[in-house]
């Protein structure tokens, strides 16, 4: 759905919102590396908390 109603990346754009844009991007990296599988990725990017 990203990118397909809204031009760019929802979660980048909470991210940014809430202030917390370079970790949510360090996440996003190590997944898109395949350093970490898509559950953990998505463990991590909900429950990240400031």
């Amino acid at each position: 759905m990203n990118s397909t109603l809204i031009q760019g990346e929802v979660i980048d754009e909470l991210a940014r919102i809430a202030g917390v844009t370079d970790e949510v991007v360090a996440i996003t990296e190590s997944a898109m590396r395949g350093e970490i599988e898509f559950q953990e990725s998505f463990r991590r990017h909900v429950g990240f908390r400031r």
